[in-house]
């Protein structure tokens, strides 16, 4: 009864909060102190995945170290950098590596500054996370076998930095995955619909303007999107609405039925959907 009353009288008074970068992207407090190689690895042998892991670092524009992870499968068709979502971190989240494993597939995977092993530093900007990121796959096409196409991953938060590399790097491919239309969108789907009335959101001007439809209309290389039936943190419009826009003459949009947001790679129709689109590279490099 106590809860009611006090939910009551936040919804009479009304709230808003006010979010920058900085509040927006996850933070740890202090960086972890390195990777357990071994435990993803066993992780991996218990999987009966013959793929061998390393911890991989590099310096960012700014100085600060930014860490992660090498996945070198020796039958991988591609090679993958990965942009998790917010605050998915390598330490917390590396049986995802077992799924890129069934692709096969070489993978770079980079924690967020400030978050998990990668140095943090007081400010965070979203210049600084795009400067990372294009520094990111740069020191991947450095490490990835020359041979193999180089796809680029984005998962949720990881989309808008996806695009924003394939907008300004040369690749092969794109995967965007729970893919985010725009920001605001974004935060329009995590407030419940009863509390809209009553609560506001204020975004400062650069998460406003933060989208990927822009950089998805540019795009024309091979596109792959990826999403769960069940997702209302993105949900399937808006990976239909960036399909639909795409310039790209390869593109696949795959809807993953009783999935929810950020679920994709543990499923199997997701794991042959990434799979069938890598033969259709394959295919059209060969072709």
């Amino acid at each position: 009864m106590k809860t009611v009353a006090i939910l009551f009288f936040l919804l009479l008074s009304g709230c808003s909060a006010n979010y920058t970068t900085e509040s927006f992207v996850y933070q740890d407090e202090q960086p972890e102190k390195q990777l357990n190689i071994t435990k993803i690895q066993t992780e991996l042998i218990e999987a009966n995945i013959s793929a061998v892991v390393s911890a991989v670092s590099l310096t960012a524009e700014d100085g600060i170290t930014l860490r992660g992870v090498k996945l070198v499968n020796q039958d991988a068709l591609v090679n993958i950098v990965f942009f998790s979502a917010n605050g998915m971190k390598v330490s917390t989240s590396s049986k995802i590596l077992n799924k890129f494993s069934l692709l096969p597939a070489n993978v770079i995977w980079f924690d967020y500054r400030g978050m998990g092993v990668s140095d943090k530093k007081e400010n965070l900007s979203l210049n600084s996370l795009r400067s990372d990121a294009l520094r990111i796959f740069d020191f991947s096409k450095g490490e990835f076998p020359t041979n193999l196409q180089t796809i680029i991953h984005g998962l949720s938060m990881g989309s808008l930095v996806a695009s924003y590399v394939a907008g300004n790097k040369e690749i092969d491919a794109l995967i965007l995955d729970g893919a985010i239309s725009t920001v605001p969108e974004l935060v329009d789907n995590l407030m419940p619909t009863w509390s809209k009335p009553f609560y506001s959101v204020n975004l400062s001007a650069e998460l406003a303007k933060i989208n990927n439809i822009d950089l998805i209309k540019e795009y024309s290389k091979p596109l792959l999107f990826l999403i769960g039936e069940d997702d209302s943190t993105t949900p399937v419009v808006n990976s239909k609405e960036l399909y639909n826009i795409s310039s790209s003459l390869v593109k696949v949009l795959a809807i993953i039925p009783n999935t929810e947001h950020g679920e994709t790679m543990r499923k199997d129709k997701a794991i042959k959907a990434y799979q069938d689109f890598i033969n259709k590279l394959i295919c059209c490099k060969n072709g």
